[in-house]
């Protein structure tokens, strides 16, 4: 027998059933599309201005001193990480390798293998990639799962580039 998993809508005061992994019902999911879409306007926005662009350095100074590992933080601030990520977001021409969108604001270039569970492909150019920040952020959030699994760090030691664009891109549609 098969059950569908339900739960009520995200909206504040409805009642309605919606299937689990749905947030809204049909009534309340233009609205919230609406939402996101003022919302991602009004961020776009603050990260153009000077203040904007102050918070988003000063949250990077804080996330370096408080949340990064020590040697993650050197190592991403060696001459040697910023020529190997330079040549690679050029290798990859400034393109997202999993959606193809360009990122133009900031380089982000990923390793495949993440430094933790690899450190000797630390400067491989095999194992780095150029993703954008939607991506990046899917396949943190997917590294996080796996590496909370049993042999995580062993497992995330060996998942292929191919692998990675797959699950990023089903997470995204």
């Amino acid at each position: 027998m098969y059950l569908i998993k339900l739960k009520h809508c995200n909206a504040r005061g409805c009642t309605k059933l919606v299937k689990q992994g749905t947030d809204f019902c049909p009534t309340h999911q233009a609205a919230d599309l609406q939402r996101k879409q003022s919302y991602i306007k009004q961020r776009d926005k603050a990260k153009s201005t000077v203040k904007g662009k102050q918070l988003a350095n000063a949250h990077m100074a804080h996330y370096n001193a408080v949340t990064r590992d020590p040697q993650a933080n050197s190592f991403y601030h060696s001459t040697q990480w910023k020529r190997m990520r330079d040549y690679v977001y050029s290798r990859d021409m400034g393109m997202c390798q999993v959606c193809g969108n360009a990122v133009t604001n900031r380089k982000i270039v990923d390793h495949i293998h993440p430094l933790k569970a690899s450190g000797d492909e630390r400067l491989s150019q095999d194992n780095l990639w150029t993703l954008c920040y939607r991506c990046h952020n899917i396949k943190t959030a997917l590294e996080g799962s796996i590496k909370e699994q049993s042999n995580g760090n062993s497992k995330l030691a060996h998942i292929s580039k191919q692998w990675w664009q797959k699950a990023i891109k089903e997470k995204i549609k």
